[in-house]
């Protein structure tokens, strides 16, 4: 799994340094990490999360707050895995991940309390039941040792906002 924390010596190996402070890239790099997991899952080359800032900054994706939607998914287009940005109701989400994975916006670690979006993670999967449990990937610290969460948690903190892929082949191919 990738992480968003970029390691000093992938910052200095890549060249972060001419983009400022690590910790402060690294805090937005959600999305450049979850892109990144993405190519990974699709048996594409993935640039390191440093690379992937570089091509970010070029191309405009990122804002003082993260990367955008569209932009995220224009460099996974470019990459070799086809992608759009678009609103995806929580009960859309099914059928979205019957075909392959997310990257949608929620709130870190997903809270009860009402707090939606500002962070990008992987859901990639789901078990079903009364409150079925979806299954992500967060680049983040909490989501290193977290995989799953409730149906009913996730969408007290998801923005009703997605980033979907091309359907995922058993080979990692995209059709």
């Amino acid at each position: 799994m990738c992480r968003q924390l970029i390691a000093p010596a992938e910052w200095d190996l890549h060249g972060g340094w001419a983009f400022g402070d690590r910790i402060e890239w690294s805090n937005r790099a959600c999305g450049l990490a979850s892109l990144r997991m993405i190519l990974l899952a699709y048996g594409r080359e993935a640039p390191t999360v440093p690379e992937l800032l570089k091509l970010a900054v070029k191309h405009e994706v990122l804002t003082p707050r993260g990367a955008l939607h569209a932009g995220i998914a224009s460099l996974a287009t470019d990459l070799g895995v086809p992608a759009v940005a678009d609103p995806v109701p929580v009960e859309g989400l099914f059928g979205r991940l019957d075909d392959a994975p997310l990257i949608v916006s929620v709130t870190e670690q997903f809270p009860d309390d009402g707090r939606s979006g500002g962070h990008l993670v992987i859901l990639r999967g789901y078990e079903d039941g009364l409150d079925p449990a979806i299954l992500f990937r967060d680049p983040s610290a909490w989501g290193q040792t977290h995989d799953r969460v409730t149906l009913s948690r996730l969408s007290r903190s998801y923005t009703g906002r997605a980033i979907t892929f091309a359907p995922l082949t058993p080979n990692g191919e995209s059709c």
